[in-house]
């Protein structure tokens, strides 16, 4: 406590009487007071005339304004001890200070920054003949600016690093989100497999008992049969043996009681039955239908199985303005029809002049996508359906003549449109022949680069891989074109593009047949490719 009044005069000697605070950079003016030399520079002139002293009242002239070096070194001499004591107990020993960096060149503190050489600067320095007439700011003045700047950069970077950690708290819960997702579709996944399975399993158990009573009647119905011939045989057996004995008898003793034998053994229709009963059969032929239709469900449900898994089924349009001018499109642009005479007046550039071709308005440069293009032909259902009933009066018709066990293979009959009357000359009938094969229709895929004017050959070396339909087959469009034997008439055509993968495959989009796969490597954008030239019928895209 001695040394408190010491210290508080010494600070009241060193306190400016202006701003009532430490003197900063201290000054005196010509009466002799000591100001800082900020509030001196802010005292203004009275009445346009010179300053005065603000404890004097004497006036003084700016420029005689002079620092006082060793005051400035007082007070921070001053700061340093009063820093120093500042919340020290008696006996503690005072903690060290930060080291206050000091002028190299006079061991002063730093007061300044000259703004125009960008350096420190002390008092003595200042006044120094080298930064006189240089623009030299108390240092707290010039950090401000310098200081805001690093404040409001300090907060930008704040304000990245809480969004780079929102984004990434967000990232993050996203993440487990989709991870529960797909730990639900996992479960989901499995439990419907597991359905599945158990339906199948069910199913197959459930035929295999119907198989197994159908064996098992017919396991009975042999050991009757077996049972039933084998007393037969023995009673003939035993007529046999009595008319071998009975023919060996002399004519006297033959012919004795000859009549009352004929009464005995009368003529009698021995009983010849079939091993197998007519419902067995029946059965048996139902069960076959049965295996027939698991083995169709069963190839449609795999095909429709790996195509929804594998692809994307996609929604395509046809672009009107590349359609030819035989064509006509709906307005949903999903269904085209041909005709022999023109059926649009427009002429675009994009458009085949020639061929009766269209594309799609969209078109792929990657992934595996799907569709399908339904052919519609009139009379194609009628006739199925003449030809069903036909082959079910000729199963009735073997059935009753006994051929068989009336159940016959079926075949589908290419042949749909009306019968023509023979002329007789084998010429005529190959010119109907290849008017007839003329008569056709493409489905498939092209590059949107593809020809458009003249006559084209429409092949996979000119950008198109496609089926040719006709009423008497199909046939893929290679070189020389490839003729295809489906098990059924396609009436819709799926079409699978593997752009990465490199290839188009062709299948029966009801039975999931596959039809045919062309492999090419892609290199430019695809586009569905239609073309019609078959009146009668239409083209329609699906879905």
């Amino acid at each position: 406590m001695a040394t408190s009044a010491p210290l508080r005069s010494l600070e009241e000697e060193v306190t400016c009487a202006i701003c009532l605070d430490y003197l900063r950079d201290p000054v005196t003016i010509d009466c002799g007071h000591v100001f800082c030399r900020s509030c001196t520079t802010d005292v203004r002139p009275v009445s346009g005339g010179c300053p005065v002293c603000p404890l004097c009242k004497k006036p003084f002239k700016k420029e005689n304004i002079r620092p006082v070096w060793q005051l400035a070194s007082l007070v921070e001499n001053i700061e340093r001890l009063k820093g120093g004591d500042k919340g020290r107990q008696p006996g503690e020993v005072a903690r060290e200070q930060p080291a206050v960096k000091l002028c190299e060149r006079h061991q002063e503190k730093l007061h300044y920054y000259c703004e125009d050489d960008g350096k420190l600067l002390c008092v003595m320095c200042r006044e120094s003949r080298e930064h006189r007439l240089h623009k030299a700011v108390l240092l707290e003045k010039a950090v401000q600016p310098h200081r805001e700047k690093i404040l409001n950069h300090l907060s930008t970077l704040r304000r990245d690093r809480d969004k780079i950690q929102g984004c990434q708290a967000k990232g993050e819960a996203d993440v487990l989100a989709v991870l529960r997702k797909l730990q639900d579709q996992r479960q989901c996944i499995l439990a419907e497999f597991e359905q599945g399975h158990q339906f199948l399993r069910e199913r197959e158990q459930h035929l295999l008992d119907q198989l197994a009573r159908l064996e098992q009647e017919l396991t009975e119905g042999r050991e009757k049969y077996k049972t039933r011939g084998v007393g037969e045989l023995a009673r003939l057996a035993l007529v046999i043996s009595e008319l071998e004995g009975k023919a060996q008898q002399p004519a006297a003793e033959l012919m004795q009681d000859s009549r009352d034998f004929l009464n005995r053994y009368p003529r009698k229709k021995f009983w010849i039955g079939k091993p197998i009963a007519q419902v067995v059969k029946k059965r048996t032929g139902e069960f076959s239908d049965k295996l027939l239709s698991l083995q169709r469900g069963l190839r449609e449900f795999q095909g429709k199985l790996l195509r929804d898994l594998e692809y994307k089924t996609v929604s395509v349009t046809l672009d009107p303005q590349s359609a030819s001018r035989y064509l006509q499109l709906s307005e949903d642009r999903k269904c085209v029809t041909y005709s022999s005479l023109y059926q649009s007046a427009y002429l675009y550039p994009q458009q085949f002049d020639c061929e009766p071709g269209v594309l799609g308005s969209k078109g792929f440069t990657w992934g595996k996508v799907y569709w399908e293009v339904e052919v519609q032909r009139e009379g194609w259902a009628e006739d199925e359906e003449e030809g069903d009933e036909e082959e079910e009066g000729e199963e009735e018709e073997e059935e009753e003549a006994g051929y068989g066990d009336g159940y016959v293979d079926g075949y589908d009959d290419w042949e749909t449109d009306e019968d023509e009357e023979s002329l007789g000359d084998e010429e005529e009938e190959e010119g109907e022949e290849e008017e007839e094969v003329l008569e056709s229709c493409m489905v498939g895929v092209a590059r949107d680069s593809v020809k458009r004017k003249g006559e084209l050959p429409l092949r996979p070396e000119d950008g198109v891989w496609a089926l040719r339909l006709s009423s008497t087959g199909v046939w893929a469009n290679t070189e020389p074109e490839a003729e295809l034997f489906p098990a059924l008439r396609p009436r819709r055509v799926g079409i699978a593009l593997d752009y990465e993968g490199g290839t188009v495959t062709f299948t029966n989009a009801e039975s999931q047949e596959v039809i045919y796969t062309f492999t090419a490597t892609f290199t430019r954008r695809l586009v569905p490719f239609l073309w019609l030239k078959w009146p009668g019928t239409r083209l329609l895209l699906r879905p």
